[in-house]
């Protein structure tokens, strides 16, 4: 689904009934990828609980703050299909 929308003059975009009823979500998490906004949305506080403490010990030279990114934009692809 393609959709045009105009920003305010406050910064605020409305998104189109069709996809909020899709998404189902009043939280978002933005991620800017390029020139792409890209907005995930978060089910409940639950879901961002769930990943404390995920990580026990030591993760060497990993980059969690990608790992987590990548695997939110992966799960928000499949949700958008």
């Amino acid at each position: 689904m393609d959709s045009v929308m105009k920003m305010d003059e406050k910064g605020r975009i409305t998104i189109p009934k069709e996809i909020r009823d899709r998404v189902r979500s009043k939280r978002f998490r933005i991620d800017v990828e390029d020139e792409k906004i890209i907005l995930l949305p978060i089910r409940s506080e639950a879901e961002i609980e769930r990943y404390y403490g995920i990580f026990c010990g030591n993760v060497g030279d990993m980059d969690v703050d990608k790992i987590l990114r990548d695997g939110l934009r992966k799960r928000a692809r499949e949700l958008m299909r």
